[in-house]
């Protein structure tokens, strides 16, 4: 299987497929599936322009409403996640994940799927502290605040994740994992962004939650974007041991083995270079392009890392990691990149495939000219059929822990120790039975649009506009739950289509 990976979409999809057409018509392949890491920007019409967190300049309606509508095809089919800067009443109608748009797949706020024997996972938005331990109280039509913290990340996500146990060969998120900078080439990336020594030096660029996640899912393959500049890395594991194979505390979370040095480089001053202040929310430093964008990468150098188990740091803090940033200029030469990730370790019992003995991160930039924003990845040992299927070990974790899902600022302690393994044991079988011997995994292709899309000849009114914020009851929601004999807790009592 080929996949093309890209950065930061901000509704530029138009541009992403006409360059991965590029690609193969260049290269003389083809692309099987394209995997988004966020800002995707599900804008469906003018009323979702007021739904993101977004400075006013930088909110354009994109090319996403022409494959809502139907008006376009989409010629490879394509998952991600969310990620700072979405249509969040759009995305939360989603939570559990579901197609945005014939054959766009949304992973939810958490998810696993599988495609084609390939196992992907992810998580969106980025992490803050403050809302870090609360549930999702955040009810539409948001206001500034909640625009805001819609899309941070909580604990009760990240613990659903942990849960995960089988071996995953790919994974999603817009935020780094906290500390992935130490396993690559930390000088280069300086010479990038060289405001971002401060931050590495105190170990505080990333997302704490997503460096626990990566501790303990070990994909074979991270890809990540946010920060606006292309950077690779390869973090190695020793042996699953107790502290990743036993069911993680919500108190207790996994960390990174140490990489092979720790020390940061001085950064390399630029005499010309400009200095950039940043303010609140991500400010691009120029309008999207929606015209032939052609990607550009480059295969950077990547650090060794030892392969000492993960461990608990005693040192650890908890970070306030600022959704903004800003971006320079980067240009390079065009060339592919190969997966090297060869999967040789001893198969539990239990297990599908091999767990993979390291993972090899990979992190993009947006989707603007001259920026390295897509990548090709060649995974020549996934030959199954292009087809999206339900993760039953993910369906189970989703049945186990749902009733914790709070929809306040409380979020009680989810189920845990013993009674979490007997739970999600029964669970899985549950899924087995009813679910993969009756009906199957494969995901049906029941998209319904629960909003109109955009209308070139005709402006909304704003009372109109008002309307189609408050929230709408997705039937793939409704349909998901009724297939897991759960409550469906989002919209349940929204306007229907």
């Amino acid at each position: 299987m080929r996949i093309a990976v890209e950065g930061c979409c901000h509704g530029q999809l138009d541009a992403i497929y006409q360059s991965i057409k590029t690609r193969e018509q260049t290269h003389g392949y083809k692309v099987d599936l394209l995997v988004i890491c966020g800002d995707f920007q599900s804008i469906r019409n003018e009323a979702d322009l007021d739904t993101i967190a977004c400075p006013r300049k930088y909110l354009q309606l994109g090319t996403f409403h022409k494959y809502y509508s139907g008006e376009c095809k989409v010629p490879v089919p394509t998952i991600f996640v969310g990620g700072n800067h979405e249509v969040s009443n759009y995305l939360w109608e989603l939570y559990h994940g579901g197609w945005v748009c014939p054959d766009i797949y949304f992973l939810g706020f958490g998810g696993v799927i599988n495609v084609g024997g390939l196992r992907i996972g992810g998580m969106s938005g980025i992490y803050k502290p403050a809302h870090y331990e609360t549930g999702h109280y955040e009810v539409t039509p948001y206001n500034d605040n909640h625009k805001r913290s819609v899309y941070h990340v909580r604990r009760y996500d990240v613990y659903k994740m942990l849960q995960v146990k089988e071996p995953m060969d790919v994974f999603l998120s817009h935020d780094w994992p906290l500390g992935i900078e130490r396993y690559g080439n930390t000088a280069q990336l300086l010479r990038a962004k060289r405001y971002f020594e401060n931050e590495i030096r105190s170990n505080t660029l990333g997302s704490i939650a997503y460096e626990h996640v990566l501790a303990s899912v070990r994909p074979a393959h991270w890809f990540s974007a946010h920060l606006h500049v292309r950077f690779t890395a390869v973090v190695e594991w020793g042996p699953r041991d107790t502290a990743n194979t036993t069911t993680p505390s919500s108190q207790s979370p996994l960390t990174l083995p140490p990489p092979a040095e720790t020390a940061v480089p001085e950064a390399v001053k630029n005499p010309d270079e400009i200095e950039i202040v940043f303010e609140d929310e991500d400010e691009d430093d120029g309008e999207h392009n929606s015209a032939t964008v052609e990607a550009l990468s480059l295969q950077g150098s990547e650090k060794e890392s030892t392969s000492t188990p993960a461990s608990a740091n005693p040192d650890e803090i908890s970070i306030d990691f600022s959704d903004d940033d800003d971006d320079t200029q980067e240009t390079s030469t065009s060339s592919e990149t190969q997966s090297t990730s060869t999967q040789n370790a001893p198969t539990p019992a239990l297990a599908v495939k091999p767990y993979p003995t390291e993972t090899h991160f990979l992190a993009l930039d947006k989707c603007e000219p001259k920026r390295q924003f897509l990548e090709i990845i060649d995974l020549p040992h996934i030959q199954g059929p292009v087809e999206f299927k339900y993760d039953e070990e993910w369906l189970a974790i989703v049945r186990t822990l749902d009733q914790y899902l709070s929809l306040e600022h409380r979020q009680q302690q989810p189920l845990q120790g013993q009674r979490l393994k007997e739970t999600l044991d029964l669970n899985r079988e549950w899924v087995k039975t009813n679910i993969t011997q009756k009906q199957g995994l494969a995901i049906p292709n029941n998209f319904e649009p629960t909003a109109p899309s955009h209308d070139p000849v005709r402006t909304l009114g704003q009372q109109e506009k008002h309307d189609l914020t408050l929230p709408f009851l997705n039937p793939q929601t409704a349909a998901f739950c009724s297939m897991l004999q759960i409550p469906n807790k989002i919209n349940p009592h929204g306007r229907r289509v």
